[in-house]
């Protein structure tokens, strides 16, 4: 059982197929940035990951995982449709 908390979904062109990705709490985020990412480096890409992990241990909260995210997916190029 999933118990990480939510944030209002994101949607995301997957950099692999094209296809869309929804993204709708911390867990999600982070394992998008790492297996499906256009580039492995950015200071929003390596700040997206550390406050994701950050939800995760429940030191921030969810909102912010989204926000970190949103701003990672606008430093790759990657397209956000929500």
């Amino acid at each position: 059982m999933n118990t990480m908390p939510c944030f209002s979904p994101v949607h995301v062109v997957r950099h692999s197929t094209g296809e869309i990705k929804i993204v709708k709490d911390a867990g999600d985020a982070w394992k998008t940035l790492l297996d499906d990412w256009p580039a492995d480096e950015g200071s929003c890409f390596m700040s997206a990951l550390l406050i994701c992990m950050d939800v995760q241990r429940g030191e921030r909260p969810a909102e912010e995982a989204r926000l970190a995210f949103i701003a990672a997916a606008v430093e790759a190029g990657v397209p956000v449709l929500s």
